[in-house]
């Protein structure tokens, strides 16, 4: 009878779901551990993410305890693969919004167990052994990464939400002030640093690193070392939290280790690829660089549009990420367009009127409300990268409410206003130019009351005028790293240009001297051999001899003439 009682206990304790499920379990287990990358990018790319649309599309997936025993008696159990499959199943969590505090701190642990073990992989230099001791496939190592910058940048919001309303929050900032390390900034930063600088990636010689990348896109994943694919996918990952962070000049820094190829690695991954051409034009937008951005869209909006069938196709649960980031490419290239006089390409500004039209016109006018709607739609969620320290500073004041106050100050918000700066002033060279066509020289006094301005402000009309002047000069990339550039003297192709002496502005317009200079050069010459014919000597010369070579061509031409017909009547 215990015998009896024994065995059915063990049968109640045998852990079963569905099917696919545990097929879904079992070969995460086998695939990772025969290292097969192919597999392991179905099981990912497409097996999650379809049984958890049919069976956990609102719930979550069985629990971490529940499949840990699950795989203890499949004799499948182990730590990696353990770690791989709580990295999924709070992954999913945070997809459907059912994530707690506690969620956070689980995921946060669980990174930073995963993390170790993959720069314990990277920091080793035994051989080429133990190059793939851990095989993810691309598309998993960007995801990995991009997962961990999401829950990064999702903590540092719900802090930021905390702070503005501390009374109802009391439990969770506790919980925070408790827990300092969940998704700290410097370790966020530290880990993606030593990725990057420990891989394969960099450490590679530049001429293998060249004939490697150009390669790269024809490689199998077999191929690809863990430690190469996670150098090269942390400075992506970088790029964005630099972006995130606002800091757009060491973002474009840390992204020209990356080669711009049609056969490089970021090609093989397409949100990959879409998130670093929105990262870089977004930068060079907000730093002036409005040429800059339209150059490195125009290709890749073109290469996008002729590839409309193929991303349709390909991957179904991002299609909605996918189109939303295209359509912020298109606002990026419209609001650069109306802030400089640069050409756009006529299948992208086709591709604008056709579907942005109304957005693409009322950009043309000097509307800042139209800015700041677009502003937002495009803008990242940026956050606070001090969020650690102001969250306990501020936290632990007794009245502190006026520092709150000053602190909650929408970080957007703070970049709209350093954007619309730049507009109003790149705007007002458009009107600079619509006096350039009226006026050679005005005094500050009629300027200041055609724009506008009070009689007594005339200061404020001479520093205007100077920070349109310096907003025209800009740096243009050629050839090299991203962040250097040669400077241009003025964005609108160096047609005018203007200065102030004493009250007076003075305005060049560079066209009508070239015009002027070419005009009068012409009647110089036209002088020259009129002087010439009249005094007998120089071009007359040239004059007659094609003269005398049109008279004998002529006379030639009527004896050839004569000949042919006493050639014809000789025959009868």
């Amino acid at each position: 009878m215990s015998n009896f009682e024994g065995n059915y206990e063990q049968e109640e304790k045998l852990v079963s779901f569905e099917e696919e499920v545990e097929s879904f379990l079992i070969n995460l287990h086998d695939h990772v551990y025969h290292r097969n990358a192919e597999a392991i990018k179905k099981l990912f790319d497409v097996d999650f993410y379809m049984i958890s649309d049919v069976y956990f599309k609102n719930i979550r997936w069985p629990s971490i305890e529940l499949v840990d025993t699950f795989y203890k008696q499949k004799n499948r159990y182990h730590n990696l693969i353990h770690s791989l499959y709580e990295e999924l199943y709070y992954r999913h969590v945070f997809i459907i919004n059912d994530i707690t505090l506690e969620d956070r701190k689980n995921a946060w642990e669980n990174y930073k167990c995963l993390l170790n073990f993959i720069l314990s992989i990277c920091y080793e230099q035994s051989g080429e052994k133990n190059d793939n001791i851990f095989m993810m496939p691309s598309i998993w190592v960007y995801d990995f990464l991009s997962e961990y910058v999401y829950q990064y940048q999702s903590m540092c919001h719900l802090k930021q939400n905390m702070l503005k309303d501390i009374e109802s929050y009391k439990e969770g900032v506790e919980f925070i002030n408790q827990n300092l390390e969940l998704n700290d900034s410097n370790l966020v930063l530290e880990v993606l640093h030593s990725l990057f600088v420990n891989g394969e990636y960099v450490n590679l010689p530049e001429e293998q690193r060249v004939s490697f990348v150009t390669n790269m896109f024809h490689i199998n994943n077999e191929n690809i070392s863990t430690k190469y694919q996670f150098s090269y996918f942390s400075c992506c990952s970088l790029l964005n939290v630099y972006v995130l962070m606002c800091d757009y000049y060491n973002a474009l820094k840390i992204i020209s280790y990356i080669e711009f190829n049609h056969k490089a690695l970021y090609w093989k991954v397409l949100l990959c690829h879409l998130n670093m051409f929105y990262n870089i034009s977004f930068c060079y937008m907000m730093l002036r660089r409005y040429n800059d951005a339209i150059k490195i869209l125009t290709h890749f909006l073109i290469y996008l549009s002729k590839q409309k069938l193929n991303l349709s196709n390909q991957l179904r649960y991002q299609q909605g990420w996918v189109h939303n980031l295209i359509y912020k490419l298109y606002l990026i290239v419209m609001i650069c367009h109306s802030l400089c006089n640069i050409r756009l390409d006529e299948t992208i500004l086709h591709n604008i009127k056709e579907k942005y039209a109304s957005k693409f016109y009322a950009l043309q006018n000097a509307n800042e409300q139209t800015y700041t709607e677009l502003f937002y739609k495009i803008a990242p969620k940026f956050i606070d990268p001090i969020s650690n320290i102001s969250f306990q500073l501020l936290t632990k004041l007794e009245n502190g409410e006026n520092d709150l106050k000053k602190y909650n100050a929408d970080i957007t918000a703070r970049q709209l206003d350093l954007f619309l700066k730049d507009v109003r002033y790149q705007k007002k060279v458009f009107h600079f130019i619509s006096y350039a066509k009226l006026y050679n020289n005005i005094q500050l006094n009629k300027l200041s009351s055609l724009m506008n301005y009070n009689n007594d402000n005339i200061e404020n009309v001479c520093s205007d005028i100077m920070c349109v002047k310096n907003c025209s000069r800009q740096l243009v990339w050629k050839e090299g790293a991203l962040y250097t550039g040669e400077q241009v003297t003025n964005i609108l192709g160096n047609n005018f240009d203007f200065y102030i002496d004493i009250d007076i502005l003075n305005i060049k317009t560079r066209k009508q001297q070239k015009l002027f200079i070419d005009y009068f050069l012409h009647q110089i010459k036209i002088c020259k051999n009129l002087s010439n014919t009249l005094q007998g000597t120089g071009s007359t010369n040239v004059y007659k001899t094609k003269f005398e070579n049109y008279k004998q061509k002529k006379i030639k031409k009527k004896q050839n003439q004569k000949l042919s017909i006493m050639r014809y009547m000789r025959k009868f």
